[in-house]
């Protein structure tokens, strides 16, 4: 199964990555049942005592023909009694949040006025009934769980947007009733549903769109979510979310602390599974694709170089981390006939919908 590995450390953190052969199959060994998921951590623990490998991290990643299909955390398995690791949730069901605001105030709102001007906010309006749904479902999870964590909830653009009732009356204008009382309707058909995962909270991520295809979390987070793995997102292609961002070629050598010129060779070392740039290599220089493309200002990590005589071009495909529910891959499911739950299902697999206590 494994025939060679490579130790590194990454932001200063050990990092293994083991590189399988054919007989492996990352979907059937990994996310298909508990069992299989126990013999994986099972394997790797066995192929670290043969080859006498002490491994002082957690994170493994698996790599087959360059790509990295998924990882484990070795700390989700209890190896001394050869099982998973329990989640034991705290399930809360207080009805009342405090939202802090990006100017420091907190503000008391009730739990569905809150999912009310996080849908406003976060999805356009005009769309889809059905995607509604998926977005309130989602914005009810994510402060469920932060609850749940006794963590704050943030209005702002990295977590979730709000919206209060004043600003959409100036978004919306003559059609704020229209609008309202279709995201209401969405709200109410979905009223006190949320996304678990093994009875827990799920980490609601979610991105503009996609390349086609999500993004497996362990390409990005530290933690492993069994159900923000990657999945085939072809709706997206749809909208054909191209941008291209052009840098001076003197600018771009300051940003690398390297000299950039139409010689300079460029290669893509490594792609994740959601065929978005692992490292990327600018002649001897090594950058991890992510980091990159965040330092740029790239609207995502699927890019493409193309190095001219003053200036470079980086085209990337997608909008966002990739990771999670895509809105325009949840639009475009909806007007092809699929419901909320059918799109919560494909962008969050392996987990549930439930329907709390009042």
């Amino acid at each position: 199964m494994f025939y060679k590995y490579l130790l590194v450390k990454e932001d200063g953190n050990p990092t293994l990555y083991l590189y399988v052969d054919h007989s492996f199959e990352f979907a059937s060994d990994f996310y298909s049942q508990q069992t299989n998921q126990e013999n994986l951590y099972q394997k790797v623990d066995h192929y670290l005592t043969r080859n006498g490998i002490t491994y002082p991290g957690n994170k493994v990643y698996f790599v087959k023909n360059g790509i990295i299909l998924g990882s484990i955390d070795l700390s989700n398995y209890d190896f001394s009694h050869h099982r998973m690791v329990e989640i034991i949730d705290s399930n809360a069901s207080n009805k009342l949040i405090d939202m802090q605001n990006s100017d420091g105030l907190i503000e008391k709102l009730k739990l569905e006025e809150y999912v009310f001007g996080v849908v406003s906010a976060e999805m356009p309006a005009i769309f889809q009934e059905e995607t509604l749904k998926a977005q309130a479902v989602i914005a009810r999870t994510y402060a469920l769980k932060r609850l749940s964590r006794n963590l704050p909830i943030k209005n702002l653009n990295a977590t979730q947007i709000y919206r209060d009732r004043t600003y959409l009356k100036e978004l919306w204008q003559d059609k704020y009733e229209e609008y309202q009382a279709k995201i209401k309707k969405a709200i109410k058909d979905t009223e006190n549903e949320v996304i678990k995962f093994d009875g827990d909270y799920i980490d609601s991520y979610y991105h503009l769109a996609s390349n086609g295809r999500t993004e497996d979390s362990r390409n990005v987070l530290k933690l492993a979510y069994p159900y923000l793995v990657s999945v085939p997102s072809a709706w997206d292609l749809e909208q054909d979310y191209v941008s291209r961002r052009i840098i001076p070629n003197d600018y771009l050598s300051k940003l690398l602390n390297m000299k950039i010129t139409k010689n300079t060779k460029v290669d893509i070392l490594m792609k994740t599974i959601g065929h978005r740039v692992k490292y990327i290599q600018f002649d001897d220089k090594v950058f991890d694709g992510m980091i990159l493309s965040r330092r740029l200002g790239l609207d995502s990590n699927d890019f493409t170089v193309s190095i001219e005589d003053h200036y470079t071009t980086f085209t990337t495909r997608g909008h966002g981390h990739g990771f999670g529910l895509s809105k325009y891959g949840a639009e475009a499911m909806a007007r092809a006939g699929y419901h909320y739950r059918q799109i919560i299902s494909h962008y969050y697999p392996n987990t549930y919908i439930e329907k709390i206590n009042d």
